[in-house]
């Protein structure tokens, strides 16, 4: 099965599966404002608050929201000063 999609600027989402089974969607109109980060599939934004951070969890395969971030592979690099 092969999938072809377009983006466009202005806002609308064309895209064809070519399968002998079915299409499952054809096009999609997104309008500005509606869409929010955590509507996505692999964000848990439940815990969003000011001040807080967004970092991918391997594990559970998503993006989590958090104020402390505790991973051995983090590095921020900040510049030079």
């Amino acid at each position: 099965m092969s999938i072809k999609a377009k983006i466009r600027q202005t806002g609308n989402l064309k895209g064809k599966a070519q399968s002998q089974n079915e299409i499952v969607a054809t096009s999609m109109k997104i309008q500005a404002g509606e869409l929010r980060l955590g509507d996505l599939a692999d964000v848990d934004a439940s815990a969003q608050a000011d001040g807080t951070m967004m970092i991918y969890d391997a594990t559970s395969g998503t993006y989590k929201i958090t104020t402390q971030i505790e991973n051995e592979n983090l590095n921020i690099i900040g510049g030079t000063y």
